[in-house]
């Protein structure tokens, strides 16, 4: 999808706050390429965006910080 878009520098959040979509790809989205961006439109839907400043979240740890502790024990059973 990148590939075939107009403007690479477009930010996202510019392109979900218009119905329809404020964009422009250089070809037809036919085929899976159709059904690419259908699925990647429905993910997005899904995002509340905010002028917050962004922050990583480590999912496997309580106070969301990295470990390589947390990352061994899901390594070990994700491997099971």
């Amino acid at each position: 999808m990148y590939r075939i878009v107009q403007r690479h520098d477009a930010l996202v959040a510019t392109i979900m706050q218009s119905i329809p979509l404020n964009i422009q790809f250089r070809r037809a989205l036919v085929g899976d390429r159709w059904e690419s961006w259908l699925h990647l439109v429905s993910r997005l839907m899904e995002v509340q965006l905010s002028h917050q400043p962004d922050q990583l979240c480590w999912l496997l740890t309580r106070f969301g910080e990295f470990t390589v502790k947390s990352m061994y024990i899901d390594v070990i059973n994700s491997s099971a």
